[in-house]
């Protein structure tokens, strides 16, 4: 069995990338979006080619499935100034862009003393060892790639009739990744399933059309083997839409990133 990193890094291809996109991680007909998302900064991150130089803030659109198979990854530099660099990334299946993002990438500024707070809370939740494994084994139709994956569940089950609609856990790959970067937030904080399935009668799918992410710490420091701590929230559904607000936490309490996905109920 290949790590989440493992199967998610591209190869570089003459002047693009090559993406073999394996099965037993789709949700549906295609790749699940974090997978996708992760493909591409990477890309972008191996293109820029400055680890000075992290990802701040990605934003993406995933108009068509990626499908199992060959695709190819193209990168475009946008923009390199001093302490910044803009670059945009997209995968191309059957002669069509299935997937595209635009990354920012910075160096550090200073960010101590009055130039540094953080006024949003981290949820409330016991420590992760003292919280079992969720059992997969139900008659939840779980997609194919959550298998990948240790779900350590505080609140928030689907189908749980009415509940608010707000989701909180621990959650982590089953194979430990050598590799924690920006691709493995961006694909760890989309691997839980919307709050929103809180109050959807049973089996009623979405999909990802658009996706936020905003990076605030990494993960130096942090136990390896720990999980992370997941927040998400949906605060409205209206139109056949609804908009997810996601978070993930370090054990240490540090606020580790912030995603909004617009999500369509099919």
């Amino acid at each position: 069995m290949s790590s989440l990193t493992d199967v998610s890094t591209p190869q570089r291809d003459g002047d693009q990338f090559r993406l073999d996109v394996p099965a037993g991680w789709r949700q549906g007909r295609g790749a699940y979006g974090g997978y996708t998302i992760a493909a591409l900064i990477r890309a972008i991150e191996q293109t820029v080619g400055d680890h000075a130089r992290e990802v701040r803030s990605v934003t993406a659109e995933l108009p068509a499935p990626v499908e199992v198979g060959t695709a190819e990854v193209r990168v475009e530099i946008l923009r390199t100034g001093n302490k910044l660099s803009a670059a945009r990334a997209w995968l191309v299946q059957h002669g069509e862009t299935r997937a595209h993002a635009v990354a920012i990438l910075a160096a550090t500024r200073p960010g101590a003393g009055p130039l540094g707070w953080r006024d949003l809370a981290p949820p409330h939740a016991p420590a992760w060892k003292q919280v079992p494994p969720f059992d997969m084994a139900t008659n939840v139709p779980w997609p194919e790639f959550a298998h990948h994956f240790e779900y350590r569940l505080v609140e928030g089950l689907p189908i749980a009739n009415g509940a608010p609609a707000r989701t909180v856990g621990w959650v982590r790959p089953k194979l430990p990744c050598t590799v924690r970067d920006a691709g493995y937030i961006a694909s760890l904080i989309d691997v839980w399933w919307p709050a929103a399935f809180t109050k959807f009668p049973p089996s009623r799918p979405c999909a990802t059309i658009a996706f936020t992410l905003d990076l605030v710490q990494n993960l130096d420091g942090l136990d390896p083997d720990a999980p992370l701590l997941y927040r998400g929230t949906v605060p409205v559904c209206a139109d056949g839409y609804f908009l997810e607000t996601r978070e993930l936490w370090g054990e240490d309490g540090r606020l580790v990133a912030i995603n909004h996905q617009t999500f369509a109920v099919i």
